[in-house]
């Protein structure tokens, strides 16, 4: 994309972290934004209310409260940013997500009607990329779709079951959906981050208590989000990239086949392999017992 000026992006899940660092890059490049979120962190209130006080195109930005699990919901940011803007959004980042574990994980078993964590990590942004895929056509437009998959969709877990499966679901819809740039002119690309400091984990001590956070290595937001805006030359990176970001600055495209796997410090958890005691706990199993005092989290 040769310039973001006057381009219009929609942002699910913008309202903080990796989404919200990319959210000011784009505005700083004089891209408008819908950003459709069930809150916004105080950090995004904070840069909302900075802009509006400087007066610097304040109207650029909008905010959507939506719950992206419900289908009906993620039809109307299309519809506001519409109304909003006058125009079919140039660049759609269905970047919401959640992480294990959690209320909703797996092991807790507190679902009821569905895997919460799949809604929102994989259905919301293959959704998404269809409303989005089916405006672009009918109005005859390219557009540009950024996802957030994960180093979790190079490896496999029991720790955090369902949020590995979002994640490989995600680097495989991407890769499908190259072929779409040929045929439409619409560009699937994602980033494939490793562990980073967002309020995803530092808000929820339930998701980071397999971190030690004076030990292992955390990208900030920011290098994520520079990536993405990075994955915007499409004359750098073809339809289908899925672009693993373990480092600030040196990023790696990923293979389908024969990939070496997560490279880079921010690839490493230090202290995952202390969850499967609380594994054991919900699968009443004696952790005294000699059978299962070596297990390993081999794919972790």
């Amino acid at each position: 994309m040769r310039t973001l000026q006057d381009k219009l992006a929609i942002v699910t899940g913008g309202g903080s972290g990796i989404n919200l660092a990319f959210c000011k890059l784009l505005f700083a490049s004089g891209c408008k934004i819908l950003i459709a979120d069930v809150a916004l962190h105080p950090s995004c209130k904070a840069w909302l209310s900075a802009i509006e006080s400087e007066n610097t195109n304040s109207s650029w930005v909008k905010y959507l409260q939506t719950d992206v699990t419900d289908w009906s919901q993620l039809e109307k940011v299309f519809d506001v940013a519409n109304e909003a803007f006058g125009t079919t959004p140039d660049i759609v980042v269905p970047g919401a997500g959640v992480y294990e574990p959690s209320s909703n994980s797996f092991w807790a078993d507190q679902d009821r009607d569905s895997y919460k964590v799949l809604d929102i990590n994989l259905v919301h942004p293959i959704k998404t990329s269809r409303i989005a895929i089916r405006r672009w056509v009918q109005a005859a437009k390219k557009g540009t779709i950024i996802h957030i998959s994960s180093i979790a969709a190079q490896r496999s877990s029991i720790v955090t079951p369902l949020y590995t499966v979002s994640k490989h679901g995600i680097s495989a819809f991407i890769r499908g959906m190259g072929a779409l740039e040929d045929l439409v002119g619409i560009r699937v690309v994602g980033v494939a981050p490793g562990t980073v400091g967002t309020p995803l984990f530092t808000d929820h001590p339930e998701a980071s208590k397999f971190l030690d956070l004076n030990k292992d290595f955390l990208l900030a937001p920011e290098h994520v989000a520079n990536a993405m805006f990075d994955l915007l030359d499409e004359n750098k990176y073809k339809a289908g990239t899925v672009l693993e970001v373990c480092h600030e600055t040196k990023w790696r495209v990923t293979s389908l086949h024969n990939d070496p796997g997560p490279q880079g410090p921010a690839s490493f958890t230090s202290r995952k392999h202390e969850a499967i005691k609380e594994i054991m706990q919900y699968l009443n199993v004696d952790q005294s017992n000699p059978s299962v005092s070596n297990i390993e989290l081999k794919s972790d």
